[in-house]
Formats: C-alpha cells, sequence, structure tokens
C-alpha cells in the first residue's frame, strides 16, 4: 500500500468519532462559555480567566493543507492569524462563545491514574459540551497506549497502524474544578469509580469495555 493511502486511512480512522459527532448529540448540548475570549497559555491563566488576546482561528484535522472553518466543530487546531502558526502550547481557548480544552493540556494535567491514555493530535483542541460549579466535560479520541503500541508490533505495515487507530474513542473527559486536573473516563470500570461517590445511582453495568457515552453525559448534567 503506498504511504499517500495509508496516511489518509490514518487520518480518517482517527477522526470518524468527530465526523460522527452529530449523531452523538454533541450540537444540542453544547456548553456556552462564561470565559473571556482569547488564548489561556497556561493552567494558571485558565483558572484566573486571564487570556492572551491573541487573534486565533479554528482550521480542520483532516487534510495537508488545513481549511479555515466557517463554523466551530468539536475537533480542530487553531491558528495564529497574524504568523498562520498553529496554536501548540495551550491550556485552552475561548473562541466565538465556545470553550476548547487542548489534547496535550488533557494529558498533562490528568488525573495521576490515567497515565496510559495517548493522543495521534495532542496540539488538537476538544470542545467543552457540558459544564457547571463542579465539572467540564468534554470527549476526545484518547487510546490505551499499550494497547496501542501493541497493535502496532503485533502486524506489519499500515495494517497494524490502522488496527491500532481502532483502539480510540471519544472517552469522557471532565475538567475538575476542585483538584484542578482533568479525569479521564478510560474505561467502564473507571467511570464507574468516578461516580460512585458523586451519584451512586449513575453506575453503568459494564457489559462492555467502554460506559454508555449518551449516559455519562445525562449524569454529568446532573452533577455538573
Amino acid at each position: 500500500m503506498k504511504p499517500f493511502f495509508v496516511l489518509m486511512i490514518l487520518i480518517l480512522a482517527n477522526n470518524y468519532s468527530v465526523l460522527g459527532q452529530d449523531s452523538l448529540g454533541i450540537k444540542e448540548v453544547v456548553y456556552k462559555s462564561a470565559y473571556p475570549e482569547g488564548v489561556y497559555f497556561t493552567k494558571d491563566d485558565f483558572i484566573k480567566k486571564t487570556p492572551s488576546q491573541v487573534q486565533i482561528v479554528p482550521k480542520s484535522i483532516i487534510g495537508f493543507k488545513k481549511k479555515v472553518l466557517v463554523e466551530n466543530v468539536h475537533n480542530c487546531f487553531f491558528y495564529n492569524v497574524s504568523s498562520d502558526k498553529k496554536i501548540t502550547k495551550a491550556f485552552a481557548v475561548s473562541y466565538k462563545g465556545d470553550l476548547y480544552f487542548q489534547i496535550n493540556a488533557i494529558l498533562k494535567n490528568r488525573h495521576k491514574d490515567d497515565d496510559s491514555q495517548t493522543n495521534s493530535f495532542p496540539h488538537s483542541f476538544v470542545r467543552v459540551i457540558m459544564g457547571g460549579d463542579n465539572f467540564l466535560y468534554t470527549e476526545a479520541d484518547l487510546a490505551n497506549s499499550w494497547a496501542k503500541a501493541a497493535a502496532y508490533g503485533g502486524v506489519g505495515g499500515g495494517v497494524g497502524a490502522v488496527l491500532a487507530n481502532s483502539f480510540i474513542y471519544g472517552k469522557g473527559v471532565v475538567w475538575d474544578f476542585n483538584n484542578s486536573e482533568f479525569n479521564i473516563f478510560r474505561n467502564c470500570k473507571d467511570f464507574n469509580e468516578f461516580i460512585r461517590d458523586r451519584y451512586e445511582i449513575g453506575i453503568q453495568d459494564c457489559k462492555k469495555s467502554q460506559p454508555d457515552a449518551l449516559k455519562i453525559r445525562e449524569i454529568i448534567e446532573k452533577i455538573k
């Protein structure tokens, strides 16, 4: 298989959940940010609500030439308008009423038990879907790095790469205001441990590895 086609398969596979985001009801429940517009380069900037006034524009993840996005989407890159350079080191962005967290910020500021998670586009941003005084909730394509490495090692060439990306899900992520950290719902058991002392009737029957995303949203809506 030629390298170009392998790369395109990887990009499409990794963005599958993004392309299908409307089917999960993201449009209907998107959180409207009270944070001043701008780029929050550090966690401290975000906590203090003091953004840098940098003119930015969202661009697509898919494709070699990144297209400027007319409408806000769930997962995108942000570019500095004056330099046309990608925003690579930031904690969050507030843009046209929507709040976004950078994947890299989620991974660097995650709960200590969530250290096995990884993402193919760490400089991309994911939009906050809902939030309140306790939590801000989003979803991101995160994979278990050990499972991903096993998929690469077990199958040769491009096929192994595609299998590795099949481990990536739109996992639930909450920003915990009280602890100033992100909590990633790595699997159903992990979500149940998170919710047990907060909303016990929200515990899920783990018939599958991953929890039901729509039920997670319903529960977060109650405890946010």
